[in-house]
């Protein structure tokens, strides 16, 4: 290929950038050699430019249209063959740019037109006017308008075309109204892909604003999450993964109940039958519940069976043992318990009125050994004189000493000073204490040999000071012989068959670990909210209302294998067995299938995190929406 065929002095090449065209090309395909010139005037009147060389003028006519003419220029310069001038077209690019810049004309007119018009007056419709708001937003946006998303609205047409050109920030704007528990810019609010860099997400790459107002924005299809997600799978029956092996049962349970020897064995029981639940909805509360079904009250559904039993768990705090010799000084008893005319028996040989061994709390807090005589004999007696003189006062010392801070005030809540001290008295005598009445409703009293406490019910007070207060002193740090008595008491007090109110029976212990690594127990007094799989839902209300309120073991199948009970010994939250075999996905799919119901991926999961509105948003929700008339 030639190099300079298309040069600019040996080409009649038609470059784009020309304004126009010749007008004997267009008409005869026969240009003139010149062209027009760039004013649109004609270039071609004559053949050539003369030029005055040594006084004669010489003509230029180039060698592609026959070189210098016979004739030659005219005395006075002028070319010797002249035509009439044509008419020059405009070139197509000259065309296309004035056809351009009328449209632009005509959508700019337009535009500012249509700002005038009232799209509601005769059917017209305003350019200006996207279309209805969702019923969502119209109440918020009904005071500030357009511009509450759209910040370039209401601030002229030069900010209108600048619009156009920059990046639009709509997802700011909806963080000014709504609030998440994470990042908004970030998947699912929460950067879950630690290992992977993962793209930056716009509210509008999934609602769609101004398409109608009974639209709902908020409903998703499973293309979209397909679009972003690597592993996608065409529907719920055909590719979803499998559900993890514990799906749903993640968190131990707050309350040990064993539904299969309730239901196979207690329920049968003539004595409790007439008390039994028929389904599972009279003691699990299905009414607008979501994922988590609560249980009842403990009022409403444990109550019937169980208060008798916790009023008859009683805890022994003081016992009088078998002593082995009196070291109390009768006349320093008598002086402090008011005994003028008490007649002290001189004994030959000392005889014990007991002949039982200690409390395992006074042993602990005494520290001494509960089945040596020897060792408890003289500190349990000391106990007893300064509880003759002081009452309670010596015994919250006790107490207090175990605790960082007092706490006697709650373990000791309800004793009545008098009644230690009048058993105090008497055991200081080598006497049995006699009450003056039976604690029928519960609380301290002394009987006898023992000081007691009798739960009053459900939720005692005093009973859960004594467990929590068992269960610090005996997982502190040290191995020496005071340590054993701390887990001794904490063992009777924690003991499912005797410990106070049976409490234990039912509500489970876990082990947790404080910044420093040491561990610690404490009891699940309460029903504990699952707060983990923030991204699934799951509305039991809807399931029950349609398969009826028998239904619930169609999903739920009781694990007969062992070990229910056995798995809250550990205290570990972690190893545990549940009640019932895990949920797997063919359960699910019995009913969301291709021909049944819908699987869309919103049917059971949220894309959001903790989603909610703002405070002047809650406000702004609140008001009643004016009715035009």
């Amino acid at each position: 290929m030639e190099e300079s065929k298309f040069g600019k002095d040996q080409s009649q090449y038609e470059r784009p950038n020309n304004p126009y065209r010749c007008g004997r090309a267009i008409l005869w395909q026969t240009p003139c050699n010149r062209g027009p010139a760039t004013d649109g005037t004609c270039g071609g009147t004559r053949e050539c430019t003369p030029f005055l060389k040594n006084d004669r003028w010489e003509c230029r006519r180039d060698k592609r249209f026959g070189g210098p003419c016979d004739e030659g220029p005219r005395p006075n310069g002028e070319c010797c063959i002249q035509r009439p001038a044509c008419a020059p077209h405009s070139s197509l690019r000259i065309i296309r740019g004035r056809v351009t810049l009328l449209v632009l004309l005509a959508v700019i007119a337009l535009i500012v037109g249509s700002l005038g018009l009232d799209s509601h007056f005769n059917g017209l419709v305003s350019i200006s006017d996207a279309g209805p708001l969702s019923k969502s937003h119209i109440k918020f946006t009904e005071k500030q308008g357009c511009n509450a998303c759209h910040q370039a609205h209401g601030q002229g047409i030069a900010e209108w075309v600048k619009a156009v050109f920059r990046p639009s920030n709509l997802s700011g704007k909806c963080v000014t109204c709504h609030n998440f528990g994470g990042d908004s810019s970030v998947a699912h609010n929460n950067n879950i892909l630690t290992d992977k860099e993962v793209s930056k997400t716009q509210c509008v790459m999934c609602h769609r604003e101004h398409s109608d107002a009974s639209l709902n924005i908020r409903t998703l299809n499973s293309k979209q999450c397909n679009s972003c997600h690597e592993n996608k799978f065409k529907s719920f029956e055909d590719g979803h993964p499998e559900f993890s092996k514990k799906y749903p049962y993640f968190t131990r349970d707050s309350i040990k109940y064993e539904h299969g020897s309730h239901l196979n064995k207690h329920f049968d029981n003539p004595k409790f039958s007439d008390k039994a639940p028929k389904t599972c909805v009279d003691c699990h509360t299905i009414t607008l519940s979501d994922r988590e079904i609560k249980p009842g009250k403990y009022e409403t559904i444990c109550a019937n069976c169980h208060n008798s039993q916790i009023k008859k768990k009683e805890l022994t705090i003081i016992r009088l043992p078998e002593l082995l010799q009196n070291r109390i000084d009768s006349s320093k008893l008598i002086e402090a318990c008011d005994f003028p005319e008490t007649k002290i028996d001189v004994e030959e040989e000392f005889l014990s009125v007991s002949t039982e061994q200690p409390a395992l709390v006074s042993a602990f807090l005494l520290n001494f050994s509960e089945d040596d005589p020897d060792s408890y004999g003289k500190p349990l007696q000391d106990l007893i004189m300064s509880m003759a003189e002081e009452s309670t006062t010596s015994f919250a010392e006790l107490i207090d000493n175990q605790a960082p801070t007092p706490i006697s005030e709650n373990l000791l809540a309800g004793l009545n000073p008098e009644v230690l001290k009048r058993a105090a008295c008497a055991w200081g005598l080598n006497r049995e204490y006699e009450p003056p009445a039976d604690p029928k409703y519960g609380g301290w009293y002394a009987d006898m040999l023992e000081i007691r406490y009798k739960p009053a019910g459900h939720a005692d007070p005093v009973a859960k000071s004594w467990i929590e207060f068992a269960l610090a002193v005996s997982t502190e740090k040290g191995v020496d012989v005071s340590q054993s008595r701390a887990v001794a008491m904490r063992e009777q007090i924690l003991s499912i068959k005797d410990g106070v109110g049976g409490c234990i029976k039912c509500h489970a212990i876990t082990e947790f670990k404080d910044t420093k690594g040491d561990a610690y127990l404490t009891v699940d007094w309460n029903y504990k909210n699952e707060k983990k799989r923030p991204y699934v839902k799951y509305k039991h209300d809807d399931h029950v209302n349609i398969m009826g309120e028998s239904s619930c073991s169609s999903c739920h199948v009781l694990n007969k294998e062992e070990g229910y009970m056995a798995s809250f010994k550990e205290y570990n939250s972690i190893n545990w067995v549940n009640n019932f075999k895990p949920i797997k996905k063919k359960t699910c799919m019995q009913c969301h299938s291709e021909d049944q119901i819908d699987m869309e991926c919103q049917t059971c999961h949220l894309y959001h995190l903790k989603p909610s509105f703002k405070k002047d948003m809650q406000a702004l929700k609140a008001e009643p929406i004016p009715i035009t008339p």
